[in-house]
């Protein structure tokens, strides 16, 4: 299989309206606010287009549909979670940190919990979470790379990474704005395109179903309905549960979105954004489901590699293009869907799938990237370490963040740890039960207090991190309870945290001394909607 003019061409030309992007706005980040938070001047469709492709990232184009492929049709419920969870943003924080109007991500802690330290504090989970994002987004990219151009994984890593690194250095938030809008669109017209051709292709949605039994009888198989379930993972409801509340409540809490509620124009801009990112992102999973439904039988019937000697499925052809393309760590499965749409042999199908692709993978690394150059200048190293550089050169210093963050990030994507849906769900489960308590309950909750945030933060990041990276390694899979043994009890990504988290945080603020009077009033009953 060699490179298609075609697929090339449309990869072109979309890399062309994003230079074009942040060509033409570079002139708009002019100033911090600019920079920073696209001078508050975002309208909703813009913003929710722009909030779709930033939270969806690869480990939904990508890692949804290799999931469903890897456990089969139950896995769908995840996708139900994640765009059910996106109402709960409006009504438990969007319109309130819009009023509040930060800048930066832990700005708010800062105030709600009056102490300049909870920035540091705060900050050590984003930049877990963020760097994951960013190094999984820069797989995607150079994922979609080696479709387009079939060249070494290696190779396309690096050009994912310079892409990424170009349009987020000249535009800052402007930039990563206007260019995440269109990707949004982008990534939904693709995923649905491609599961119209894979309709297409069986001649409607019950010959498909048919041929997807034929290959895998198991597919639909949900617990305890049947005697053998999809996968072992799909094998309890805590399975299927677990996958549902990982991403559930993440829209709310998750910084790379909270943020995108900072460039809207005012609150109900920023609760109609949350409508237009439910639109795409919903179109998108939508497609998606299908594809990732009919990848195996599509590969294993259609693919070129099956022709090759030794290759009897689908794994198999994908083990095939690892040797072939040096692919690195555990990224060859996220390549299913790729495979898939490439199995139709259709260079028009594969130019969309890969725009979409690069664009939802290109916009969740400018989006994490955004967040974490504004963490590590202008709140580390200016508001935490006082340095008047970044109040003197905010541009400058962000700009030097994006390159530190791009290099360790692409460093790390050559030989990446997990599957980009595993790192997803890694970086939720640390931000969801370490900031994410601190964050819903400092506004809606007066007991919320400094000792109970700083306490749950710290803790639950240790053991939220603990737990996965030892499930990952040690049972082999991070869907594993940490305390048992392989094969025990289905914790997807360890999601119990979550809750544990919420509790504990609780727990602490009913025991410890609350905050004063008038912070509670500033940073909690103000920011509420008005009754």
């Amino acid at each position: 299989m060699g490179a298609n003019p075609v697929v090339i061409v449309g990869a072109l030309i979309y890399f062309a309206i994003m230079i074009a992007i942040g060509y033409f706005t570079r002139k708009a980040a002019l100033n911090a606010s600019d920079y920073y938070v696209a001078g508050r001047k975002v309208g909703s469709f813009i913003n929710g287009a722009a909030l779709a492709s930033t939270y969806l990232s690869p480990a939904s184009f990508l890692g949804l549909p290799a999931f469903i492929f890897l456990l089969g049709y139950p896995f769908w419920w995840a996708l139900v979670g994640i765009i059910g969870g996106m109402p709960i943003a409006t009504l438990l924080t969007a319109a309130p940190l819009r009023k509040y109007a930060p800048t930066s991500f832990t700005d708010y802690y800062a105030d709600r919990y009056d102490t300049k330290w909870m920035r540091l504090i705060a900050g050590v989970p984003t930049i877990i979470a963020g760097f994951a994002y960013v190094t999984l987004s820069i797989v995607g990219t150079a994922l979609f790379m080696l479709a387009i151009l079939k060249l070494n994984y290696n190779v396309s890593v690096v050009i994912g990474a310079l892409v990424v690194f170009v349009y987020v250095f000249y535009g800052g938030m402007v930039a990563t704005t206007w260019s995440a809008a269109f990707q949004g669109v982008t990534m939904a017209v693709a995923a649905v395109v491609g599961a119209l051709y894979t309709i297409a292709h069986f001649g409607g949605i019950n010959p498909m179903t048919e041929a997807i039994l034929s290959v895998s009888p198991n597919f639909f198989n949900a617990p305890y309905v049947n005697e053998k379930p999809s996968s072992a993972l799909m094998g309890m409801w805590t399975g299927i549960v677990g996958f549902y509340f990982t991403w559930h409540f993440g829209f709310a809490a998750m910084p790379y979105t909270v943020v995108r509620f900072f460039t809207a124009q005012d609150i109900k801009s920023a609760r109609r954004s949350v409508f237009w990112a439910i639109f795409f992102g919903g179109s998108m999973y939508v497609g998606l489901i299908i594809i990732g439904s009919a990848a195996r039988v599509l590969i294993e019937t259609l693919h070129p590699y099956m022709s090759v000697e030794g290759v009897k499925d689908a794994m198999g052809v994908l083990k095939h293009m690892k040797g072939v393309y040096g692919v690195g760590g555990a990224a060859v499965t996220d390549y299913s869907m790729i495979a898939a749409m490439e199995a139709l042999k259709s260079p028009f199908l594969l130019a969309v799938i890969c725009a979409g692709g690069l664009a939802i993978a290109m916009s969740t690394a400018a989006g994490w990237i955004m967040v974490l150059n504004v963490l590590l200048g202008r709140d580390l190293i200016g508001k935490v370490f006082g340095s008047k550089w970044p109040e003197e050169k905010p541009v400058q210093v962000t700009r030097i963040m994006t390159i530190i963050v791009t290099t360790i990030c692409t460093i790390v994507a050559f030989s990446p740890p997990a599957l980009v849906l595993d790192i997803s769900g890694a970086a939720f489960i640390v931000i969801l039960c370490s900031v994410g308590p601190p964050l819903v309950l400092g506004i809606w909750w007066d007991k919320a207090n400094t000792t109970a945030a700083i306490t749950n933060i710290i803790v639950m990041t240790v053991l939220s991190t603990f737990s996965w990276m030892y499930a990952n390694s040690k049972l082999g899979s991070a869907h594993w309870f940490f305390l048992s043994k392989k094969g025990g009890l289905v914790t997807p990504h360890q999601f119990y945290w979550v809750f544990v988290g919420f509790i504990f945080f609780i727990l602490l603020s009913l025991v410890t001394k609350p905050n004063s009077p008038e912070v509670v009033k500033k940073y909690s009953y103000d920011l509420r909607p008005e009754t």
